[in-house]
């Protein structure tokens, strides 16, 4: 069930491949993105290893799980929607080629009312030993790819591809199709193998007895499908929602009545959105909130406050239970919000991308009285209380909010063009064109690179100068002021086109590795096969020693036995030594290190000559 004191979900620990197994292929999709965050993702992916707090001190640790990464690694999110960070980080640069930016597309009706909104992660595994099959996990979530700290769900399944195809399969694979097909250079095809993936047999969690995969994706109308299946004469019903106004009409919760008879619906939400709905709108629905204890939790019991205090302790979890039959119940997990722009209703199809997981059982175990006796008492001492609604004004304008959000949708919908050139390649100059959307009255956008704060207006041409090249960045900020005063701040991504010959990986790299020290201890750090996560960390602590390196070569070093060691069990680790030597400047490359390496070179050249003869045999 969801006891939230016992069924916790670790979400690093679900990136970690299984034992035996290594990662081959991730794909995520995220309406909001925070690039700290997604930074940790590949210690789980490469490493093993979850990573908790700031990411600033792992630079180097980074660097290596990217360059393992960035081949495997696909990430759609919302264009527009990264969260601009405290603290610009070159790394950022090596994950630009890993995000698909997504402009809403709602078909027939207002796009710019509508959001890219699903929340889901699939990773294809293979064995490392011949023969096995492959494994497949799907992680669907109610959370974004960011540090958000509410209360969320998430539902991880795990399968493999065997046997016969599934027919239930087709939906999900119908789902990152439109993704790639909308988005991204690649198909979903090119990734991964149709045949494969049709045939993988899925894991049932407990106490559910099917599996079915629902998304807005759009039919042959043009008109996005409603990513919920609710049997008409329901017994009851529980919606478990954040948001569930569009304005302040609740059209989708309307809709959800006709379902279910009086006395038999309940509704889980945030206190300020049930009150700014009012009793009134939400008659016919038992109403109840997350628990302010456990919001102020923190304040009441004067704990010490987390660097991740700016994120609210709030609800975020969507889930639609039904009691479909006296027997049978269904719950409907993911991304969907209990709004019209997510469901749609009788009238009108959804606008929103989304994303639900309906898993069905036995009633006893997974209907709305099992989660209600779970989630409340009659003490209100419970995780959602019964809400008792206090009047509430707007606090805002409803003809600004339009206005606002009209002017941020032209602005991730204009093709913004990025040119990079240089007269010395040392000093770059970083242009970036369009046509770009006039503001309403009363409003300004200005722009600057996300590496370096130089706000500009928007113009069809906007130059930066004097940039090094790991400040050059595809990742642009838009600021918007009324009246002057900020009230907005965009991040989308632009397509960059260099006229100039560049290695930005190579410029990062010679950033983050500047001596002797700092780049024996990136070896030891490759060197050690399967590293724990105090191995990481001491690594981390020794890269900001200032040394030369001597000490590596003394008569108690082990460098020799572990590249003996690297070259008989992992022969791949030699070729990621090799590219880094050919990254970083000659100069902070010890002469011991250049001529113990002239002999596992050689190792290098006959891997590779013996790969190519077998290749040849096929």
């Amino acid at each position: 069930m969801l006891a939230p004191d016992q069924n916790r979900i670790d979400y690093g620990e679900k990136l970690i491949a299984p034992e035996g197994y290594e990662l081959t292929r991730a794909i995520a999709t995220t309406f909001s993105l925070d690039l700290n965050t997604l930074l940790t993702v590949p210690i789980a992916m490469c490493f093993g290893h979850t990573l908790e707090g700031a990411v600033e001190h792992m630079r180097i640790a980074l660097l290596e799980a990217l360059g393992q990464l960035k081949d495997k690694l696909t990430v759609f999110y919302q264009q527009g929607n990264i969260k601009v960070p405290d603290k610009y980080n070159s790394l950022f640069g090596l994950l630009e080629n890993c995000l698909v930016p997504v402009v809403p597309d709602a078909g027939e009706e207002n796009s710019a009312f509508s959001s890219f909104h699903p929340k889901v992660w699939l990773l294809r595994f293979e064995s490392v030993e011949p023969g096995k099959n492959v494994k497949y996990r799907l992680i669907v979530l109610s959370r974004n790819l960011t540090f958000d700290r509410s209360w969320d769900l998430a539902a991880v399944i795990d399968g493999e591809s065997r046997g016969w195809r599934k027919s239930a399969n087709r939906p999900l694979m119908a789902f990152f199709e439109e993704q790639f097909e909308s988005s991204a250079e690649e198909s979903f095809s090119d990734l991964i193998d149709p045949e494969e993936f049709v045939r993988v047999l899925w894991k049932l969690p407990d106490n559910i007895e099917k599996i079915e995969f629902l998304s807005t994706i759009f039919n042959k109308q043009k008109h996005r499908q409603q990513p919920i299946s609710i049997p008409e004469n329901s017994n009851a019903l529980l919606a478990v929602s954040p948001f569930i106004r569009g304005g302040r009409k609740v059209d989708a919760l309307d809709w959800l009545k006709g379902f279910t008879p009086d006395g038999q619906r309940y509704l889980l939400s945030r206190k300020e959105e049930l009150d700014m709905a009012g009793e009134e709108v939400l008659s016919g629905w038992q109403c109840f909130a997350l628990n302010e204890s456990i919001i102020d939790a923190e304040e009441r019991a004067q704990m010490e406050l987390s660097q991740f205090v700016e994120h609210e302790l709030n609800l975020h979890a969507k889930l639609l239970v039904v009691d479909e039959t006296d027997e049978t119940s269904s719950w409907h997990l993911g991304s969907a919000n209990m709004t019209q722009a997510a469901l749609g209703d009788a009238e009108a199809p959804p606008r929103n991308s989304e994303f639900m997981l309906r898993l069905t059982g036995l009633q006893q175990y997974i209907g709305v009285q099992a989660l209600m006796q779970q989630w409340t008492n009659e003490a209100d001492t419970g995780l959602f209380v019964k809400h008792t609604f206090s009047p509430i004004e707007a606090d805002h304008d409803e003809q600004s909010d339009r206005l606002l959000r009209e002017l941020e949708f032209s602005l991730i919908n204009t093709e913004w063009k990025l040119k990079v050139d240089s007269d010395d390649g040392e000093s770059f100059e970083l242009t970036l064109m369009s046509e770009p959307p006039k503001p309403p009255c009363g409003y300004e956008v200005q722009v600057t690179t996300l590496s370096v704060l130089q706000l500009q207006p928007v113009a069809p041409e906007v130059t930066w100068d004097k940039l090094k090249l790991s400040q050059v960045s595809a990742l642009l900020r838009f600021d918007i002021f009324n009246k002057g005063e900020l009230i907005q701040s965009l991040v989308t991504q632009a397509p960059i086109e260099f006229n100039y010959a560049v290695n930005r990986e190579k410029a990062i790299i010679n950033e983050l590795l500047q001596n002797t020290s700092q780049f024996m201890n990136y070896i030891f750090m490759l060197l050690q096969l399967k590293p724990s996560k105090g191995d990481i960390l001491a690594s981390i602590n020794r890269l900001n020693g200032t040394g030369e390196g001597d000490v590596f070569f003394s008569e108690d070093s082990v460098i020799f036995e572990k590249l003996m060691n690297a070259a008989a069990t992992s022969p791949e680790l030699l070729t990621r030594i090799d590219k880094l030597r050919q990254q970083v400047d000659e100069k902070i490359i010890p002469d011991d290190f250049n001529e113990l390496w002239s002999v596992f070179s050689q190792l290098i050249d006959r891997s590779a000559a013996k790969k190519c003869g077998k290749e040849g045999e096929r």
